[in-house]
């Protein structure tokens, strides 16, 4: 019989840590710094609705889910949106279905985000948005897909950076606090001139970043890449790195440089940096297909979705779930991406904005920002 344990992330127990990490170790596919436990106790040190399903069966634990628990029994992947990745974290072949584990764990329903399954366990939830996950794999042959006409491109363009600025170089695990604030402030003007919601404003993203950036480098820590030209920066990423892997969440840019395809300049540079520095794998996540796909040498299949638990009540909100997706999808394609793109929006806004107020302004400039967020998207 499978129960569950509910737990705030502070009290999950050494043996609790080390099973995790165990799990992570015998799958791969569960090796991102996003689905470790340290990630989950970065989220709760900033953020007091985390919490940790603990499954078990005959008294033997198998497995963890980590999650914001929100009003009406739902819950999001923790630390979301910057949980790219999902899982119910397991040992192989742990003969559960997530109906059956929502139901132990007293959620309704679960919203997925970048979806890994290796085990089927959400195999009764069907539909969602497909996705594909592109990384850099510096195990082995890190030849990316730039054809020859893009590198002569990028050599040019290079040339000329450094004859304006000089020597372009690219530095991995950059702790300058003054460019890491700086990536920040090119990052929230962007969102301004775009019409995106601020996702680095909110007051436990930005407590989050800080720590992550000051923390000791042996265990998860911010990880910042810089595009230099001579003492300027020009491009930064940043994010999460936990032993021999980094998940960039951020990317920005200073404005004054964007002549140069600063973007190109830095992914087609980054093999060697990275392997200096002892990252093996270099996660690019989702979303921005077109220059991922160029500039990645490996990717996989992702979802995401919502599942539901097997309880009755949970199993007729899913039902009414389906009719309402059903009833967009006859409406036609258009109308149906324009549901899907509002329903993302709003869920985007309700993962950083943790009270009323904020989350009314920030449905506001969502409405009120439509029009150049349009005007951005037909120009790509």
């Amino acid at each position: 019989m499978l129960t569950c344990d509910t737990v705030p992330a502070s009290s999950l127990t050494a043996r609790d840590i080390e099973l995790w990490r165990g799990m992570q170790t015998v799958t791969p596919a569960f090796a991102s710094p996003l689905l470790s436990p340290d990630f989950v106790q970065a989220v709760a040190a900033v953020r007091s609705d985390v919490r940790v399903a603990v499954f078990k069966k005959n008294g033997r634990t198998v497995g963890f889910l980590p999650v914001h628990v929100r009003p009406g029994r739902f819950a999001r992947p923790a630390g979301a949106p910057f949980s790219d990745y999902s899982a119910l974290i397991t040992f192989p072949e742990p003969q559960i279905r997530i109906g059956d584990a929502l139901r132990a764990a007293g959620i309704h329903r679960f919203q997925a985000i970048g979806l890994i399954d290796p085990y089927g366990v959400f195999s009764e939830c069907p539909g969602g948005e497909n996705d594909e996950a592109h990384g850099i794999d510096l195990s082995g042959d890190t030849t990316n897909n730039a054809n020859k006409k893009l590198l002569k491109n990028i050599r040019r363009i290079t040339r000329h950076l450094e004859d304006a600025h000089g020597e372009v170089r690219i530095v991995a695990g950059d702790r300058t606090r003054s460019t890491f604030d700086a990536m920040i402030d090119w990052k929230r003007r962007q969102t301004r001139d775009t019409g995106l919601h601020d996702f680095v404003g909110a007051p436990w993203v930005q407590n989050m970043l800080g720590r992550l950036f000051e923390a000791d480098t042996t265990g998860l820590h911010g990880f910042m890449v810089t595009l230099m030209a001579g003492d300027t920066p020009v491009l930064a990423h940043f994010g999460a790195r936990l032993g021999d892997r980094a998940h960039p969440w951020i990317s920005s840019y200073d404005p004054a440089f964007s002549t140069f395809s600063p973007g190109q300049i830095f992914l087609n540079g980054l093999h060697e940096p990275l392997e200096a520095a002892g990252v093996r794998y270099y996660d690019l996540s989702t979303g921005q297909q077109a220059y991922k796909a160029i500039f990645s040498n490996t990717s996989f299949a992702v979802r995401h979705t919502r599942a539901y638990s097997n309880a009755p009540d949970a199993r007729l909100s899913a039902g009414m779930a389906r009719v309402g997706a059903d009833i967009r999808r006859a409406l036609g394609p258009k109308v149906d991406g324009a549901f899907a793109r509002l329903n993302r929006r709003l869920d985007q806004i309700a993962t950083l904005e943790l009270d009323t107020l904020g989350r009314a302004r920030g449905v506001a400039y969502a409405f009120s920002n439509a029009s150049k967020r349009m005007k951005v998207a037909d120009h790509g």
